[in-house]
């Protein structure tokens, strides 16, 4: 399970000029690397909500970079990993602190 923020940078079921949701950030945990043709779940909070997409058309990344773009059949998406899942920077405080 590692952190993601993913950020929908397309949305090929609207008109160019009527894409209202683009730009905005899901934080979350993305628990195994997208896969073409299953759907990407990132679970966004303890509580169960999680953001579930369409099926996966392809993945799209360069060696070394921090982004990884994901096409699915609606939408494309950047995702951006960060350097250490949180729940582990978290209890690495707690044991630093105690």
């Amino acid at each position: 399970m590692v952190n993601v923020t993913a950020i929908k940078i397309r949305d090929n079921m609207q008109p160019r000029s009527a894409c209202a949701g683009l730009g905005r950030p899901y934080s979350g945990y993305l628990i195994s690397f997208p896969t073409v043709g299953r759907g990407m779940v990132i679970f966004r909070d303890p509580s169960g909500h999680r953001m579930v997409t369409t099926p996966v058309r392809r993945v799209l990344s360069e060696f070394g970079a921090a982004d990884v773009y994901v096409e699915t059949e609606n939408s494309v998406y950047r995702l951006r990993f960060s350097s250490a899942p949180a729940v582990e920077e978290a209890a690495g405080a707690t044991v630093k602190s105690g």
